[in-house]
């Protein structure tokens, strides 16, 4: 399977890149092409040294897209709107994977008594600490936001929220995650399921449809704000029964 990674550059997208670039043809996009092809040569000499001899292109975003089979949103929020536009006529009878999440630093105040953490920015600099919020958007959530923006034909599903970079991109690391995935297409779901048990480690479960979006991505925000607190390194989920 051919994959695109947009913004395949960033932290997320090599992790993807290595994990899938055992198994799949993946394009790395990127705005500058130059970029794109430096990192894809990066990747795959990365999998070259633990034994794969993988197919890791590097190209513009909207190229990237239109030359995939799946194509994966490894981009900030703020950057749904103008990165869509450039890779939408690429995207028409495609699955498109969003990972995005829409978050932000916050402040709060820690009062030294014992009372519970109230939001202020009035407060004393010495109680004072940063925190990550989900900022919830219009639509209800980045994928649903993203969903009315794509051209007829094609399925969004969103998954992958939850993974730490770091450890994704670690093939050292022993990964042991659970990935919620939502969607309105089971046809769709089903693929993605199967691009989860590809990563070894992962096991995809279905959350619902992509209306229940909202729930999984928030859930970032809260994992990053245990490992700060809590003096722990790139935490994520899994479900026990």
């Amino acid at each position: 399977m051919k994959i695109a990674l947009i913004g395949g550059t960033g932290s997320i997208g090599k992790g993807f890149a290595l994990r899938w670039g055992q198994k799949h043809q993946i394009i790395v996009g990127s705005r500058g092409e130059e970029k794109a092809q430096a990192k894809a040569a990066e990747y795959t000499g990365i999998l070259k040294d633990y034994g794969y001899d993988a197919n890791i292109t590097g190209s513009v975003n909207s190229k990237a897209a239109s030359e995939a089979d799946i194509v994966l949103l490894a981009i900030r929020y703020g950057q749904i709107a103008s990165t869509i536009e450039q890779i939408k006529p690429g995207l028409a009878g495609k699955i498109v994977i969003s990972v995005v999440v829409p978050m932000e630093k916050d402040r709060c105040i820690i009062v030294p008594d014992g009372v519970p953490l109230e939001i202020s920015t009035n407060s004393r600099e010495d109680y004072q600490a940063d925190y990550f919020c989900y900022v919830t958007p219009p639509s209800g959530s980045a994928a649903q936001e993203i969903s009315p923006m794509l051209p007829e034909g094609t399925e969004l599903v969103s998954a992958f929220h939850n993974v730490p970079a770091a450890k994704l991109a670690n093939l050292d690391i022993e990964l042991n995650y659970d990935i919620g995935v939502c969607g309105n297409s089971m046809h769709s779901k089903n693929i993605v399921f199967d691009l989860v048990r590809d990563i070894c480690g992962m096991r995809p479960l279905d959350i619902g449809p992509l209306e229940a979006s909202a729930m999984v991505e928030s859930i970032t925000p809260l994992l990053v704000n245990v490992a700060i607190r809590n003096h722990m390194k790139d935490v994520g989920i899994k479900f026990v029964d």
